[in-house]
């Protein structure tokens, strides 16, 4: 009676550190998943990007320039896009929102893309017989709920309308550089014009 008792106590002395260490392994495991997710929470940080409020272009932002605008915060390439827009901001960004969608327009002449793309060093990515006898450029991306959205196989295209009711409409193509749906269109002449996205989703066959 009195050898069982005395296995069982060192046993349970026996048993102890093994609880211990198994703790101890336990709590270093979990802080090092810990400061694992730190380290990526950290890098993800670093890494986030934000849009160009004149072209649609994701960069850091510690590449770009900040402005602060009617209480908000845009971001630029350059010096040259930020006074453009702060001369004035509606002429090149427009938000159309329809349901928790919102698409951010930018507008710029066809002079003025060729211009800013000259002064970022990208003059030789312009194609000449794409833009041959437009008047303007337009990007679009995609919003849901402030987070960006990735529509699929859903086409997206530009219609612009003048005063007069003369429309215009050109099919935008998705940039994979730019995060983008983009295109060059020619304006109708008039002062005032309304603008539209036009969304075609991929048909579907239904027997009837």
């Amino acid at each position: 009676m009195k050898m069982k008792m005395t296995r069982r106590i060192v046993a349970s002395f026996l048993a102890i550190p093994a609880v211990l260490l198994f703790l101890i392994f336990s709590l270093k495991a979990e802080d090092a998943h810990k400061a694992h997710q730190d380290h990526h929470s950290d890098h993800s940080a670093d890494g986030e990007k934000v849009r160009c409020a004149m072209d649609g272009m994701m960069m850091k932002p510690s590449a770009m320039v900040k402005v602060e605008q009617d209480g908000k915060a845009y971001y630029f390439c350059n010096d040259m896009q930020a006074e453009m827009f702060k001369a004035n901001p509606d002429k090149y960004l427009q938000t159309i929102s329809v349901g928790n969608l919102t698409f951010d327009l930018n507008v710029l002449t066809t002079d003025a893309y060729k211009m800013m793309m000259s002064h970022m060093g990208m003059g030789g990515m312009i194609k000449t017989d794409e833009i041959k006898g437009k008047t303007h450029y337009f990007s679009i991306y995609p919003m849901q709920d402030h987070g960006e959205v990735a529509l699929g196989d859903v086409k997206l295209a530009i219609q612009v309308t003048n005063a007069k009711g003369e429309t215009k409409m050109a099919l935008l193509k998705y940039s994979k550089m730019m995060h983008t749906y983009e295109g060059f269109i020619t304006m109708p002449k008039g002062e005032e014009h309304e603008v539209r996205v036009r969304v075609t989703s991929p048909a579907v066959k239904i027997s009837l």
